[in-house]
């Protein structure tokens, strides 16, 4: 088990310990105990004390929070989606297999490259609201959607798709 788990584990049973003795107390003693506001006191301080010593974690290998990332690799397999959140990443597509299979990229509050293949079928249905997305042809969306192909991309052959957002962000699409 690692560290983080077991401290975790010993502040929630301490936390429902603490919460089941203070409203036994609070039925059987005369005076009030805000107990609910006390609990939740208790986790903000928990919670504010992991953020300044572990800082702020996000478990997903495709995800890049607060910070950066130079390659988001494509072919790292299992998730189908690719996400910057307040920092900025570089999303490398470029053996990404044309398989039908749907990707999401999303960048919010931050900055992004999504690399894709030149000589590979492409789509991607760009989408933005309050950001931008730039396609390799200059193609910019900054409200709305947009689906931009690569030359070669044919309807109805295998391809790879992508579902592309920026949300408050900005994402440029490169071959």
């Amino acid at each position: 088990m690692r560290m983080v788990s077991l401290i975790d584990a010993v502040f929630w049973g301490v936390l429902l310990i603490v919460g089941g003795v203070l409203l036994i107390v609070k039925k059987y003693v005369p005076f009030s105990l805000p107990v609910g506001r006390i609990l939740v006191a208790l986790v903000f301080v928990y919670l504010g004390v992991r953020i300044i010593v572990h800082g702020p974690t996000v478990r997903a290998e495709n995800t890049v929070v607060f910070g950066g990332r130079t390659t988001l690799s494509g072919a790292t397999g299992g998730s189908r989606d690719y996400n910057v959140i307040f920092g900025s990443g570089d999303i490398d597509f470029t053996g990404m297999p044309a398989d039908d299979a749907t990707r999401e990229v999303n960048v919010i509050f931050g900055s992004g490259t999504l690399r894709v293949n030149p000589d590979a079928p492409v789509q991607i249905r760009m989408s933005s609201a309050f950001g931008s997305v730039h396609a390799p042809d200059g193609t910019t969306v900054a409200f709305g959607d947009r689906t931009w192909t690569s030359a070669a991309y044919r309807d109805g052959a295998p391809a790879l798709r992508v579902k592309a957002a920026a949300v408050f962000g900005s994402l440029s699409i490169r071959q």
